[in-house]
């Protein structure tokens, strides 16, 4: 009888969950380089390890170099195109996190969103300095959108949510808040559970209209280090009476609100040092 001849062991057989791990500790630029190239068990290794799953991380994107133009044009075109592939790959992606600087490419994101209409979940650093009018044109895919906290840029912004992601129930916008801004946001959510207004402007109006009792569904406000101030737009901790006066109608108002996270109660060097910063 004849021996069955023993082969050498193939790296293209090597588990794909030790390959990703492996391809984890490498440098974004390598593992766009090598590994995706090798062969398909290599390509699927690489696209777990680049994009999280089932919550799509597209923060990596940050850490390509761009010290040499040339190149990083190239990583860039490779990084896309990975990530066409992982969307591709898997259709169960739950959540988006985008990154602060070098969004994807208009298009790729329109490709993303198109691609992942069960998306519930969107976040994008409240200290983004890019262009979210990509956002605007993404948010008419995700429709089933419960969660998405963004840099506030206008009450188109809010409007374009009301319009196609009326099922959001935790709501995190950073920005300046005028009285009509608030108001489409308690009339476009009356669903609203959580709601994230921290290091934000608001007016001393603005947040009386939160708490007028329209979100009759709201469990936690957050106005953390937030700027409040008056009808001359001034701040209202430089009036103290006003302040006072102020602090106590806020506070006879959230008994209902289980979890109000404010720093009104003491003085917050956080907050003073941002409205040094705005004098």
């Amino acid at each position: 009888m004849k021996k069955k001849k023993l082969t050498d062991p193939q790296w293209k057989d090597l588990d794909p969950f030790i390959l990703s791990k492996i391809f984890s500790h490498m440098s974004l630029q390598d593992q766009l380089c090598g590994p995706p190239f090798v062969c398909h068990s290599w390509l699927s290794a690489s696209l777990h390890s680049v994009f999280n799953h089932p919550n799509l991380d597209l923060c990596s994107i940050q850490n390509l170099d761009d010290h040499d133009e040339q190149i990083y044009q190239q990583n860039l075109a490779r990084y896309h195109h990975l990530l066409k592939l992982a969307i591709k790959h898997c259709k169960n992606w739950v959540s988006v996190c985008l990154p602060c600087q070098k969004m994807p490419d208009f298009y790729t994101l329109m490709f993303v969103a198109e691609n992942t209409p069960n998306i519930s979940r969107v976040v994008l650093p409240c200290d983004a300095s890019i262009d979210v009018y990509p956002i605007f044109m993404a948010v008419m895919y995700w429709k089933n959108l419960q969660i998405f906290d963004a840099p506030f840029r206008g009450i188109q912004m809010i409007t374009q949510l009301v319009d196609y992601c009326n099922n959001i129930v935790e709501l995190g916008l950073h920005g300046e808040f005028s009285e009509k801004e608030i108001n489409c946001i308690v009339e476009g959510f009356p669903r609203l559970k959580v709601l994230d207004l921290s290091k934000s402007t608001l007016s001393a109006n603005a947040l009386s209209i939160l708490l007028d009792g329209r979100l009759k569904c709201i469990k936690e406000l957050n106005v953390l280090h937030c700027l409040f101030v008056d009808e001359d737009g001034k701040d209202m901790r430089d009036d103290y009476v006003k302040f006072k006066a102020f602090k106590f109608q806020i506070f006879e108002n959230i008994s209902r609100i289980k979890r109000f996270m404010h720093c009104l109660g003491k003085s917050c060097q956080q907050c003073l040092d941002r409205s040094l910063e705005d004098q």
